[in-house]
């Protein structure tokens, strides 16, 4: 099988049993990998009846059919589950060694099933997987579990993926930490992995013994490849990331009126410039560091209180720098330093402080916690992973919060999920997408506000004129979601700049199927609208895809007080995409082989 090593690792942690599920393959051609065939097993499977905290619920970890290859930054791994912050369909996406070391295993993926009645974690290997005690890795930090599973383990090419104290304690929106310095941030995977009391998971090879991912034209593969690399040295974006990381986005998003500031209610911050990649790179800067097989290397490797560290992304700054109206540097390295150790989505942890600062100016409850208070917002951080005090509160994220105080309208989530760091005033189309993504208010897929300020795709007629403009945005959403779809499908990381005939050429000359330009968005659309029953199925209706009001009211600076109008968008969306009233009709289902479809 070309592309896929045609297995998959189904671990059963209730009655410890290993075996190997083999895909269909009509699924891989039609779903690809990654969150696309993750989502039509679970579909087969009826997770969405499921309970996210129930042994139930199934933890997938899928690979893609690049993982493994010469394509540049495809070492990505999906991990997918019912959320239990929203309850929906969860996916979240993670650099690192691991989804490669997978491949070289000869796995695609992992199934895992049930629940552990104490503490283990998951070996595995070209042998298959072992169910191992973790007793004493249990209530550990991340940073020190992954050095504990690494020496414990002994082999020199070894891939750890590990949940923290927020995790344990089912923080609603607790990650996955990957390879120390990589997350799988969003939806909450770490508090499923928590529920199952699974500590980690360990991939283990040798070099001398690893598969190899066999490919259909190998020639033809490399030099689409070669194109893709040459693209990516070319690209402004790839090249700013590589020396600023995605903080050098800061200050540009800032002028934009894309930068949230003061819970959403703000336009300008004056302290954008003391906490962008540049003020990085001109104090604590001490390198980067990149996933396995990237070439832009966007991670930063920090200075901090004499010992290196991996230092904050764009949006973590956002969230608990110009959010709170914090603009100290060394302050931020340090929370973000802890939010990672135990285990935190940093987006969804940052705005639900966030909200607790403006909730207690307000005079709506009083968390103890003001604006721009650092030491005050490290010790929430804390009582959140253990859920102390009104760290309980905060746990269950701002949904929550909003319906227990009678708030609902402030609360700044998109069904369940908490909006990141990218505002809808700034580039309107961010309305609809946020409003209809599968998983709630996401930005990192689809990067709305590329196209916003200029980013064309022409095969399939993507471009924005006028990124403040409704007209268009329902339209231009739903193509970009399709060809979004196929970067977590393949897996490839979002930042890179690869054109649909490059995507279809590499999938073809990998896997030996007959991938097109068209046949890729009909692919990506055909996901997108199972993830979208799949939402059905948990309970999402119309009245989900929409905006709260604290994010629809005008404020100053970049955005000069437009405010999208979501209703409008939306209503395009359903009538291009043949939803009506949000639902998938008939004809379009079987238009994209999904009418098996119940």
């Amino acid at each position: 099988m070309f592309g896929y090593c045609g297995k998959i690792l189904r671990v059963n942690l209730s009655d410890k049993t290993v075996s190997t599920f083999v895909p269909d393959e009509k699924d891989l051609k039609e779903f690809i990998g990654g969150a696309g065939l993750a989502v039509k097993l679970h579909y087969d499977m009826r997770t969405f009846d499921a309970d996210p905290l129930s042994p139930e619920n199934v933890l997938m970890l899928m690979t893609g059919p690049l993982t493994g290859t010469r394509a540049p930054s495809t070492s990505r791994l999906e991990f997918c589950a019912r959320s239990p912050l929203t309850g929906i369909w969860g996916e979240s996406n993670s650099g690192g060694r691991m989804a490669t070391y997978l491949k070289y295993t000869g796995w695609d993926g992992v199934i895992i099933e049930g629940a552990s009645e104490k503490p283990v974690y998951i070996k595995i290997d070209l042998n298959g997987a072992e169910i191992v005690d973790a007793d004493e890795i249990w209530s550990k930090g991340c940073y020190e579990a992954q050095e504990m599973l690494e020496k414990e383990v002994g082999e020199k090419r070894v891939a750890t993926a590990v949940i923290g104290p927020a995790g344990e304690n089912l923080v609603k929106y607790a990650c996955v930490q990957v390879d120390n310095s990589r997350h799988a941030g969003r939806t909450g995977m770490g508090a499923v992995m928590g529920s199952k009391k699974l500590k980690g998971i360990v991939v283990a090879y040798d070099p001398s013994e690893r598969e190899k991912v066999e490919l259909a034209n190998e020639e033809e593969f490399n030099n689409v490849v070669d194109e893709v690399l040459a693209r990516i040295k070319d690209d402004f974006t790839c090249n700013m990331f590589t020396q600023l990381g995605t903080a050098g986005y800061m200050e540009t998003s800032e002028g934009f009126g894309d930068l949230p500031i003061k819970y959403y209610t703000q336009g300008m911050f004056e302290g954008a410039t003391k906490i962008s990649g540049a003020a990085m790179a001109a104090s604590v800067l001490r390198g980067n560091d990149g996933c396995l097989g990237c070439v832009v290397r966007c991670g930063r490797v920090v200075e901090f209180k004499g010992k290196e560290i991996h230092g904050p992304e764009y949006e973590t700054l956002a969230a608990f720098g110009a959010l709170q109206l914090n603009d100290n540097l060394e302050s931020l390295l340090e929370i973000n330093y802890m939010v990672n150790d135990l285990g935190m989505d940093s987006i969804s942890s940052g705005v639900s402080i966030a909200f607790a600062m403006y909730l207690t100016e307000k005079g709506v409850g009083d968390f103890n916690v003001r604006w721009g208070d650092a030491e005050a917002v490290k010790q929430l951080v804390k009582d959140i992973a253990y859920r102390n005090g009104k760290g309980e509160e905060l746990a269950e994220g701002v949904r929550f919060i909003g319906k227990k105080y009678g708030v609902e309208n402030w609360a700044a989530h998109v069904k369940g999920l908490e909006i990141p760091m990218h505002d809808a005033r700034g580039f309107a189309g961010l309305a609809c997408a946020y409003a209809t993504h599968i998983r709630g208010a996401c930005h990192l897929p689809h990067q709305m506000y590329l196209y916003e300020m200029g980013k064309k795709i022409s095969e399939y007629d993507i471009s924005s004129d006028d990124r403040f403009a409704n007209d268009g945005k329902g339209i231009l959403t739903a193509k970009v979601q399709n060809f979004s779809e196929l970067y977590n499908a393949v897996i490839m990381c979002a930042f890179i700049p690869v054109k649909p005939t490059q995507l279809a050429a590499m999938l073809k000359a990998a896997t030996g199927h007959e991938h097109t330009v068209e046949s890729i968005f009909v692919a990506g659309e055909r996901m997108y609208t199972l993830k979208r029953i799949y939402g059905l199925k948990c309970g999402v209706t119309t009245k989900d895809d929409t905006l709260p009001e604290i994010v629809l009211q005008p404020v100053e600076g970049g955005s000069a007080g437009n405010v999208p109008d979501v209703q409008k968008q939306v209503s395009e969306y359903y009538e291009y995409r043949k939803w009506p009233d949000g639902v998938p009709s008939r004809e379009k289902l079987e238009e994209l082989g999904l009418g098996w479809v119940e």
